[in-house]
Parts: C-alpha cells; structure tokens; sequence
C-alpha cells in the first residue's frame, strides 16, 4: 500500500480495524499494510533519542486554537521518521469498527466514534466502559491488568510473537500502542504535541477543508507519482474515506522552491484534477482520488 492509496482506501480499511487487527507485529513495523503505509516508522521513540530525521527550521509564526481544533489533533506527538498520522471519523455504512475487538472487551457496535493511527499507535475514540472490559479480560490468558495511568485502565497483551502491546481505556478513548503514557500526557498538555513541535501542522490543519477524514506526514507521498526534496510536509482530507473529491496540500521549506513546474507533479497525486493553486510557499490541489486499479490489495 502506498502513501496515495491511503488517500482513498486505506483510511477505509483503517477506519474498520478494531484490536485484533492492530495489535499484531506487523502493524507496529511493517512497509506498508496496516498501519497505512508509514515505510519508516516504528513504534518506539528512538529516532527522537537518536535525533533522526533534522529538518530545516520554518519561521511561521502561528499557534493552535487547541478550543477549536478537532480534538484527535491533541493525541498527535513528535514522534519518529516522517510523523505520519491517518483519522477518519466517517466509517462506510458496512463496516463496523468495533468489530475487531475481541468479544471479551465487549465493545458494542457504534461504540466506537473515531479512529486514529499513527507511528503504530492506534487511538479509538468512543464510549467505553473501562470497568467492564478489565473485568470482562481477567479471565483472559493474554491480558494482564497492568493498574492506572492518569485515570486510563492498563492492560498488557501479550502478542502472538510473544511482544508484550500496552492498552490504555478511558471512558472516551482506548489507546493500543506502547506510548500510551506520551499521548495520554499530550492531550492533557502536560507534553509538546505535534503542532506544538512543528508550526507547520497547525497551519496544514488551517488549509486543509475538512476534519473528517485526514491524513498528513512529513516528505513526499511515496508511490504517487510526486517526489520533491524540497517539501516540508503534506496532507489530504476528504468528506469521507472513499469521497470523489479530495483537497491536498503541500508546505515547502523555502517559497523559491514552489515553481509552475513543482505545482505540475503535485498535480499528479490526482486522477482529475479540478483546481490547483499557490499561496506563499504553500500549494494547494483538489481533485479525485490517485486511480487505483481495484485489483491492487
């Protein structure tokens, strides 16, 4: 699965994973399936610790509006590689997100609002009742009950690989990934978000139109016909997953750097273009979908 194609269908199949599906291995490390793509992310922090990934410093003077931005944006961190994240709170009328979970969380079906993922981490956004479902574990072999974490229920999976996956429950959110404890800190504003690391995702969230289903990362979209050194970062929302019109947007470093010729590739992330357009050393493309031949996985 390529960058592109998350565009369009991979959010959809992100939108319908539940637990089962996201906490195998191959999720948290691999190049291109479940966790949508992120080619050089994994679920760790040790790109932070090693310094990876320096870019060049941007001077935008802007700041979130943290009571007015869509709330997914406070569970987001600076975490590793290219920063990848993937939402979508508009799931097709047949797919069921709750569906993945095993029957022993008893999460009901609508139960779950919302779905994020990035760096492996995946964030259910819903109602839950954490009580029940550490209850509903405890006869469970490959669930401990691992205490509580600011108000978070926490349990500990042991995967199929024999890895241990941390899972933190709040009556509004369950978080599987084993940075729990960052994002958790992160919404409540007692560590640097993304946007707080990275002006320029504030202003991304500013240009892009929609914040139901949205995706952005640091880089060129790998696989959709688009690779600009030159760009910063990037993000695509939509109506919904599988909506015939989607609006892209691309920052770069330097304004120098956004020429004719460059807004002509970043077109090509687009099966039919409608509008394209720059402002600064932003542009702007809206347009269909990357086609996808339906055949592709």
């Amino acid at each position: 699965m390529t960058h592109s194609r998350l565009s369009r269908r991979g959010v959809v199949a992100l939108a319908a994973v539940g637990l089962a599906g996201c906490t195998s291995s191959e999720d948290r490390n691999d190049d291109g399936g479940t966790n949508g793509g992120n080619t050089d992310d994994t679920n760790g922090s040790e790109s932070d610790a090693n310094g990876a990934d320096e870019r060049d410093s941007t001077d935008r003077d802007i700041e979130a509006n943290w009571d007015e931005a869509a709330p997914f944006r406070t569970w987001l961190l600076d975490t590793d590689a290219n920063r990848r994240f993937d939402y979508t709170e508009e799931f097709p009328a047949d797919a069921d997100p709750a569906s993945g979970f095993p029957d022993v969380f008893g999460v009901s079906d609508g139960a779950i609002d919302a779905h994020l993922i990035q760096t492996g981490t995946h964030v259910f956004f819903g109602s839950f009742d954490s009580e029940s479902i550490v209850d509903g574990v405890e006869a469970a072999d490959e669930y401990d009950s691992a205490g509580q974490y600011e108000g978070y229920a926490l349990l500990t999976q042991t995967l199929p690989d024999g890895q241990p996956q941390d899972i933190a429950i709040g009556s509004d959110v369950i978080v599987v990934g084993n940075d729990y404890e960052r994002r958790i800190d992160a919404h409540r504003g007692e560590r640097d978000r993304l946007e707080e690391t990275d002006p320029e995702f504030t202003h991304l969230f500013r240009e892009l139109p929609h914040e139901t289903t949205v995706s952005g990362q640091y880089g060129s979209p790998t696989g959709a016909n688009v690779d600009i050194d030159e760009l910063h970062l990037w993000g695509v929302s939509s109506e919904f997953p599988t909506a015939e019109t989607m609006t892209w947007v691309f920052v770069f470093e330097r304004e120098e750097d956004l020429t004719g010729t460059a807004l002509e590739e970043l077109e090509g992330i687009s099966s039919g273009v409608e509008d394209s357009s720059i402002d600064g050393r932003t542009a702007t493309v809206v347009g269909a979908p990357p086609d996808i031949p339906e055949e592709v996985p």
